[in-house]
């Protein structure tokens, strides 16, 4: 579960809605998916929607957020290595920036079995902060502005001819 608190109260709580059975392991077998998308937590002035490791391989949670009118993305991970595992890491975090014209903050947990890499990308799909295998604190400023400024240049949420994702 991903909890937001402020002020010392849960303002948002997430249950995991895709569960890690991939790469010969079955999160399932000790994990019950969530059943509700999300809400919309705000930070600054901005809206963020939360998701969470496994998620970010479906592109339909991830729009369904922004339709909801997500500007950010946060997305905490413990993202396991193995072959080619930092690659889908930074290009799914990348493509759902992109294809969403809203920032993510992917933060990857660090240590022996985890890749850590965590990163900024804004909503053109740029890494505007990225850490290494290592703890790192970082900083990116996230701008209304550039969201405002994608969205015009890179109408992708106006051309699109699909309905709003629901969830099964």
């Amino acid at each position: 579960m991903l909890v937001a608190i402020r002020n010392g109260e849960i303002i948002a709580a997430y249950e995991k809605l895709h569960l890690y059975d991939a790469f010969a392991m079955q999160e399932s077998q000790r994990v019950n998916p969530g059943h509700v998308i999300p809400p919309l937590i705000e930070v600054a002035g901005m809206k963020v929607g939360l998701m969470t490791c496994y998620d970010v391989r479906f592109p339909e949670l991830a729009r369904r957020l922004v339709l909801d009118g997500a500007e950010v993305l946060v997305l905490p991970a413990a993202w396991v290595k193995g072959p080619l595992k930092e690659m889908h890491w930074e290009l799914l975090t990348r493509a759902r920036a992109l294809e969403n014209t809203c920032y993510m903050v992917a933060v990857g947990e660090c240590g022996p079995r985890n890749i850590g890499n965590s990163l900024v990308v804004d909503p053109l799909g740029v890494a505007v902060a990225n850490a290494a295998e290592s703890p790192a604190l970082l900083f990116a400023d996230l701008d209304p502005e550039r969201v405002a400024y994608a969205r015009q240049v890179l109408p992708v949420l106006e051309n699109r001819r699909f309905a709003r994702p629901e969830l099964n």
